[in-house]
């Protein structure tokens, strides 16, 4: 009897294993090509693709992490991920506010007596996460080289639209943010991302500052012109844009935020509070630093809320009322963030309803437009968007 069982055990898992591998290869049928055409038409060194699904996460690479050494991009390398680091720092500050010791909707100067007095005393952390915070400008000045100087700059702003009426894509905000929740948990920022993210997401592969041990599988970038390029160190480098990772590590980021994870409950409640719409802006719904647009959704309206006028031009917004179906499930949206340093290029998607996601690293700093159609064309290539969305414009 024993023997009859385990041949039966042995059978279903070689099918399993077979299965697996078959949908492996099916995934590499349309990931590969669209890929590859992409980084020769981008000039692109080496890439890394992440495939997620609710059966697991397949990770795909391409060429190579430094064109100079020829060295092979694989599962360790690392990648500048440039504003997709925003969206931990929306999670530190959901997770303050889970945690009831950050209260979004409070004067950002409540916990940070030092802009007491300030503009900040009508902004709250909703307005810093959502770039609604009265014309917050990109890039911190070049004036401002330590943080004595930014809560002085702080402390001058004046807003250039009403609070809460215009989006403006903020550094700044952003910045101030991660500033306000750190201080809220009693914090510097860089620990308090390690200690209550990083460590129980075991995102182990994930730095702001590269150790030593890992310089070897830091990947040189790219700059649009082809030099090499590394992000420099400047004030808010870490609230904004200061995140170095695998895509392994920022694929189990997003199996968290599609709820694949087994998490802490507070800690799944703060991920999935990041996904809460607040402002409408044209076709895009603007979360806490995710952005999102309802499904079905064509190419052209995904391409032009990643444009770089949505970046660099402020827009009119309207409040979204909250939503009274406590019932309702996963919304059937694409919710999707680019990130870009000097020398790298990232783009993660999000599908809820399917928990489905895609995540991009490229060592080049290539166009935005390239890197929603080729994730596009991938997820219409997969079944996994729908198929009046994902016919060819």
């Amino acid at each position: 009897m024993k023997a009859w069982w385990l041949g039966v055990a042995l059978a279903l898992s070689t099918q399993v294993a077979v299965a697996q591998e078959t949908d492996a290869a099916a995934t590499r049928g349309v990931v590969d090509p669209l890929v590859e055409a992409l980084m020769q038409q981008e000039q692109i060194a080496g890439m890394a693709v992440a495939v997620v699904r609710p059966q697991g996460v397949q990770i795909l690479n391409y060429g190579v992490a430094d064109r100079d050494d020829s060295t092979p991009v694989d599962g360790d390398t690392l990648f500048e991920i440039g504003s997709l680091s925003k969206t931990f720092t929306a999670t530190l500050a959901t997770l303050a506010a889970a945690r009831g010791q950050l209260d979004l909707d409070a004067p950002v100067s409540h916990y940070l007596p030092v802009l007491e007095g300030s503009t900040f005393d009508d902004v709250d952390a909703i307005n810093l996460g959502t770039h609604t915070a009265g014309g917050l400008p990109l890039f911190v000045p070049e004036t401002v080289n330590d943080q004595d100087a930014l809560m002085a700059w702080y402390r001058q702003f004046q807003p250039s639209a009403p609070v809460g009426e215009s989006r403006r894509y903020s550094n700044l905000g952003i910045g101030l943010l991660g500033l306000e929740a750190a201080a809220s948990l009693g914090s510097d920022f860089v620990p308090a991302v390690r200690e209550q993210l990083l460590e129980p997401l075991r995102l182990d592969h994930t730095w702001y500052d590269v150790p030593t041990t890992e310089q070897g599988h830091y990947a040189m970038g790219e700059d649009k012109s082809g030099e090499p390029a590394r992000v420099s160190p400047g004030v808010l480098e870490d609230e904004a844009y200061g995140i170095k990772t695998t895509a392994t590590d920022l694929a189990r980021l997003v199996q968290a935020n599609l709820g694949l994870l087994t998490l802490d409950d507070t800690l799944q409640q703060a991920i999935d509070a990041t996904h809460r719409p607040y402002y409408q802006v044209g076709d895009m719904t603007q979360d806490l630093v995710w952005e999102q647009y309802p499904r079905p959704v064509s190419l052209d309206t995904l391409v032009a809320g990643n444009g770089y006028g949505m970046i660099l031009e402020p827009q009119t917004v309207k409040p979204v009322a909250p939503s009274s179906d406590t019932a309702a499930g996963p919304a059937k949206v694409w919710i999707n963030k680019t990130g870009s340093t000097n020398g790298f290029g990232g783009y993660v998607v999000m599908l809820p309803d399917r928990q489905v996601g895609l995540v991009m690293l490229a060592n080049r700093n290539y166009p935005n437009a390239a890197r929603v159609e080729t994730a596009y064309r991938i997820l219409a290539g997969l079944g996994a968007i729908e198929p009046d969305a994902a016919a060819t414009p």
